[in-house]
This record gives structure tokens, sequence and C-alpha cells, in this order.
């Protein structure tokens, strides 16, 4: 199999920077917007949100949304590629959707064209991306116009079809003195069909939530590749549903242990990210709350526990977006949390930029100048200025603020100094043509890096569709697997990166493997490589006793299969010898090295042939 890798080696004058912070550059970059109004109907001002996004296929720099909340018109913030940006809402045509609440990004039709969707206090709005920057509302013709109060909208190909699907999160008021009994506005699922229209399969699917949610995710938080699906919900409690991979869900919170209560009380869900903070190859989880908020660690075997308070992330003020990003670059997930008070709640307005401390985490924001003692809500990141690390853009309600990383790894609060980085955009072929959904896992020297490319997280919005990893001191990448919806798995080794220039991947779904010299990638070589083998994911998985792990040799090759429990212990040693090429299986029956059947748990196994070195993660269930 051939591979297609767009190899983009971005030409920036990148110095040692004096500074060693956060820069506020909204008026000079022209984002900035006037007041936010308080929204009468509500009593507090519901938004909005905000995704980043390259709308417009012009290379390597990302463009803003932001929804008009409260009486204003859409921002559609162009950037200009020189630390300005331009607002071409109106010449887009995408400036008016009335009484607006979230937003995302994504290509419902795979046509290589960022489509955009709007949620609103009724109708929600698609936008169909024609490729000369503007837009045509297909909304009516696609069967996406929900009514009820739409808020966070999230997307995934649940299905495995290649086709976006949408979920939307709707909010309704709590019961009260005047109100009882309110009617229920329940979440809503749309089946992409792939012709251009979507059908609602919300009850069909058994994910008909009425919890007065703020928003949701899909993501796969057992890696049996299927998108799974947590719901926030303002006045409690939080979904989770596992996703069976027949079309229908599961509703696993109570199992999963992610039912819980903040000081007595339901839990105050508004946004939540995931990311793999510990760097154990599982996707934990953040949600924001009014209270204390909540950070649910994967333990690997269905269930979750909230580790917040233990590891420094409990926060202490009113929290609505949040994102698990590594501003240093050091391989550690950091995060960022925005909060703003509610109906004069004396909350703390202050932001927080949690550094992340081998999976313990110590609040940076004063230092690094970015705490923005202003009302927010919704925020996305993203690298505005393509200078290889993760800025912020917030919106507050007394005018928005773009933060521009220009934090000196060699100067900042990272023990690592001359830290690396590089960016990865994804092209699917088989799956969906942005990759929503894959797994990639990063191998430099002893750190491994995990990372899902997931499509609306934070608060009523999204970040950035590119995923950044942070290497430290690395300039090269022992291997890079990517684990895509349509079941293809994609494995690279010993990528280089140039000291001078950093880099930016474009892995395109088993394809071949081009370089571009330029940004904008008009010049650029192409050849093919041919992988020695491939390992495939065990069956059945979860498995008890027994499993079988098939595997394919492209040429003759020494096979080795180690398996490994969670804590790093080796169980078994599968010394295969020399194989001719052709597609093998090996079966393990539960036992270790000594005989005795293992206990359940999660367990990787290691497959090493030719210059091939795999990792995957398998599931004993008894």
């Amino acid at each position: 199999m051939r591979y297609c890798l767009i190899i983009f080696f971005i030409f920036f004058g990148v110095s040692v920077l004096a500074a060693s912070t956060f820069k506020d550059v909204s008026h000079t970059a022209n984002v900035y917007q006037r007041e936010t109004p308080v929204d009468a109907e509500s009593g507090a001002w519901f938004g909005p949100g905000t995704a980043a996004v390259d709308y417009d296929n012009d290379g390597c720099w990302l463009d803003i949304f932001v929804v008009g909340d409260g009486g204003l018109p859409n921002a559609l913030y162009h950037n200009n590629g020189d630390g300005t940006f331009t607002d071409v809402a109106v010449k887009a045509g995408i400036a008016n959707t009335p009484r607006g609440r979230g937003c995302v990004w994504f290509d419902y039709n795979n046509d290589g064209w960022r489509d955009l969707y709007v949620t609103c206090a009724g109708p929600n709005y698609l936008y169909h991306n024609n490729g000369d920057g503007t837009f045509t509302d297909v909304t009516q013709q696609a069967g996406v116009g929900d009514e009820k109060h739409g808020t966070g909208p999230v997307i995934a190909d649940y299905d495995h079809d290649g086709w976006l699907d949408i979920y939307v999160a709707n909010w309704g008021r709590s019961p009260s003195l005047l109100n009882p009994n309110p009617a229920p506005k329940t979440n809503i699922l749309y089946r992409n069909r792939g012709n251009g229209t979507f059908e609602e399969v919300t009850k069909i699917a058994g994910v008909e939530d009425d919890g007065i949610a703020w928003g949701a995710i899909f993501f796969d938080y057992d890696g049996d590749t299927w998108a799974d699906l947590f719901v926030a919900n303002d006045h409690g409690p939080d979904k989770l549903y596992h996703n069976r991979g027949d079309g229908t869900f599961a509703d696993v919170s109570e199992q999963s242990g992610i039912v819980t209560e903040v000081n007595g009380k339901p839990t105050g869900a508004m946004g939540l990210c995931v990311g793999d903070y510990d760097n154990d190859a599982d996707l934990d989880f953040f949600i924001t709350n009014y209270d204390a908020d909540l950070l649910w660690r994967n333990n690997g075997d269905g269930t979750f526990t909230n580790v917040a308070e233990a590891v420094g992330v409990a926060n202490e003020g009113v929290g609505w977006y949040a994102s698990f990003v590594d501003y240093d670059n050091d391989g550690f997930r950091d995060l960022y949390v925005v909060n703003g008070d509610v109906d004069g709640s004396q909350k703390t307005n202050r932001n927080r930029l949690y550094h992340n401390q081998n999976g313990q985490f110590v609040d940076r924001a004063d230092a690094l100048n970015v705490t923005v003692d202003a009302v927010a809500r919704g925020a996305t990141a993203g690298d505005f200025d393509n200078d290889g690390d993760v800025d912020f853009y917030v919106v507050n309600n007394t005018g928005n603020t773009l933060l521009q990383n220009d934090v000196n790894p060699n100067t900042g609060f990272p023990e690592k100094s001359d830290s690396n980085w590089t960016k990865f955009r994804l092209r699917g072929t088989k799956s969906n043509r942005d990759g929503i959904g894959t797994r990639v896992t990063v191998v430099t020297d002893n750190l491994v890096q995990t990372q899902e490319l997931i499509c609306g997280t934070g608060f009523l919005g999204g970040d950035s569709l590119e995923l950044e990893f942070g290497l430290s001191s690395a300039y090269q990448i022992d291997s890079v697997t990517l684990e895509w919806p349509s079941g293809t798995v994609d494995t690279y080794h010993d990528l280089s990166l140039p000291k001078q220039n950093k880099t930016l991947f474009t892995f395109v779904e088993g394809g071949t493997v081009t370089v571009a010299v330029e940004p904008t990638g008009k010049l650029s070589t192409t050849w093919g490589k041919v992988k020695a083998a491939e390992v495939f994911q065990n069956y059945p998985n979860p498995f008890n006793p027994e499993t079988w792990i098939p595997y394919q040799l492209f040429e003759s090759s020494d096979v080795q299969i180690s398996i490994y429990s969670q804590n790093g212990e080796l169980v078994r040693d599968f010394n295969l010898g020399h194989q001719p090429h052709g597609e093998k299986v090996l079966y393990w029956d539960g036992k270790n090295r000594d005989g005795e059947t293992v206990a359940s748990g999660i367990y990787f196994y290691q497959f090493k042939a030719g210059d091939t070195h795999s990792v995957r993660k398998m599931w004993l269930l008894k």
C-alpha cells in the first residue's frame, strides 16, 4: 500500500522572542468587535460561539467565525496572512442568523470545502461553501433546520458510512414556580444520507436526551473506532452513550461512573473538551461547571474517575469554554479554561491556563497574561499566525480577545528548551474528507502522544481541525499511526523535521507521499513508499478468554509480537521467526508466560516486522 504525505515547510523568520507571555493583538488584528448586548429574553448572555477554520483553502491561514449573539450580525474574519483580519461575513452571505448560539465547520458533502452549521434559538442554518468565498443557505433542502433552542453542534461519522452526521444539543429551562413542567427540548441527531440531505434518527439511535444541554462531544472513549457521545447538561445528569456500531447507542452513564454530584447538587455542565492529558493512550475529558469543574480520567476499562481536585484543575469560576492544548510544545496537553459571571453571581471571571507537569497541573494564567478579566463564554484555539504554537481567540461581552502565543520555551515555564512542533492535516478517502474521528498516535523518543480529530469542542463552537503536537527537543518522529474511521490503519516511520523550518504534514488515507516546498503547496514532489508490514485490530475485542491478532507481510520479515499489561509489564512474547509475505494471524489464549490466565483489563500488543513497529490496544473482559 502507498501513502500520501504532503509536507509543508513554513518559511517564517522565527526569531527568539523577547517576551515569554501571550500578547493581546485584538485591536491590531481587527478582531475586537463591538460589545455584545445582553439577551433580554434569557436574562443572561448565552454566548456566543466561535470556531476556527481555513474556509477558503488559501493554504496555511486559519480564519475565525463568530456567532452574532444578542442581535449582532455574525462575523467571518478572513486571515490576511499579515497579522490582520477582515470581516467578510456580509460578502460571504452568512451574516444573518437571528438569535444565534453555536457554530461548527465541517465538510458535509466531501467536496473539499468546509461548510458552516449555525445553531440558534430556532431555526438552525446550514450554509454550503461554494468554493469562491461565498456560501448558499441549504437548510431546507438538507432538512436540518431544527427550531428548538440549539446550542452546541457536534460532528462525527457515527455509522462509518463515509459521511459526516450532526448532533445538536438543545437548551431549555429548568423547572420553576412559574413553570413547574417546562416543555423538554430534546436533542437531535441528523444522519447524513450522502446526497446533500439528512434524516432525523434521534429516537432510533437511542440518543433522545432532554436534559437541558449546553453541549455534546463525539469521541471514541474505548478505542473500538466507533464515535461515542457525551452530553453536557446544564441541570444534570450528564449522559455518556456508547456506540454499538450498528447505528444505535447504549446509555452507559451509570456504569461508566460519570453521573455525580458537586457539593451535593447535580452538575451544571457548560462546555467540554477531550485529550489524553496523562499520555496513557486513551482519551480523558474535562467538563466546565457552574461550580467545580470535572476532569474524568479514562481508566481504560469503560469507567472514569474524577481527578480534577487531585491534579489541580477543579477551578473556582463559572466555567464555559475549555481546551486541551500543548501551549509550550513540551509533549504534554495543557488546559485552558474560560470563565464568566452569570446574572451578577460575583463568581470570578479569571480565565486559567493550567500547565501540565507530568499529569499534575499548575495555573500559569497570570504570569502568561491569559486571564482576560471579562465575562466570557466561547473561544477557539489554533495557530493563527503560523509560528508553530497555539493561540486563543476568546469571545467576551466587552469586546473579543485574540491572544497571540509568544511564549519562548527557553525562558517560559516548561523545563525543556528549544521545543519543536509539528501540525497534522488529514484527508480521508474511504473515510470522510477531513478524517474526523481519526485516532493519531505519535512516538518520539520515549514519549507517546495520542489525539483524536474531533469536530465541535469547547463551548458552542470548535477548535482548529489541525492537530498540533509538541515534540520538545526532538527533531525526528519515530512513528505516526493513523487509525481512520474506515478501519484503515496507516503507519509511518522516521519522519525527520528540519531544524530551521517547522513542518505541517498532510496525511492522505492510503495514498502517496507528496512534499510541498512552498507554504501554499504550489511546488511539490511525489514518490511512493511501500510499507513492509501492517498489523490490524484483534478480534473479538473485547474478548474472553482468547483472541486472534491478524497481520499482513508485504515482504518476508522477522516477526515478533509482545503483549504488555497496562502498567508496561511484559505478559507474553511471541518470537515468530522469519516468515514469508502474506496474510497471517496470531492466536493468544489469554495466558501469560507461566501458563496462567491473566486478569481482566486493558492490554497492549507490540508488533515488529522489518522496519514496522506498531502498538495497538485490546480489552480482556470477563
